[in-house]
């Protein structure tokens, strides 16, 4: 396990980049579709404002025939546009939570290495202290050695 788990982490790590700029790409796509929405919704406030019935002219019927389904198809793209930006949350939200898992599975490694770095010095230090011991239990050995 020591030598895979260097391999894993970086493997994690790589993930977790590659999650994390999906995340800004979902991000994005979110945002696009919102300023879309924003700019249609504010043509069709443009279009109101200017409808021959808001500027108090009066048109033939075929005209404000015209005029209505040129805003009834503008209101089915603002739905349409509507539908696409709630889709774009969603993926948006969905990406969040693919990079939290991609995170969790880094930290997950992370501890493993950390315990496992911890545990590698526990046995140095024990080691280090098995061969002090040893080279002061000689040393004594060799002081009460009578000399000849």
């Amino acid at each position: 396990m020591e030598h895979v788990l260097p391999m894993l982490t970086q493997q994690a790590t790589a993930a977790r980049d590659r999650e994390a700029a999906r995340l800004q790409q979902a991000r994005q796509s979110h945002a696009q579709a919102q300023a879309t929405l924003q700019r249609l919704e504010a043509f069709r406030q443009e279009c109101l404002a200017r409808s021959p019935a808001a500027t108090g002219g009066r048109g033939d019927g075929a005209t404000l025939a015209a005029y209505q389904q040129f805003v009834a198809r503008l209101d089915e793209a603002i739905a349409m546009q509507r539908q696409e930006t709630g889709l774009r949350a969603n993926q948006a939200d969905a990406q969040q939570q693919r990079l939290a898992q991609a995170q969790q599975r880094l930290l997950a490694f992370q501890a493993l290495a950390n315990r496992q770095a911890v545990r590698a010095a526990q046995r140095e230090t024990k080691r280090e202290q098995r061969m002090a011991d040893e080279f002061a239990a000689r040393a004594t050995a060799r002081a009460q050695e009578p000399f000849a």
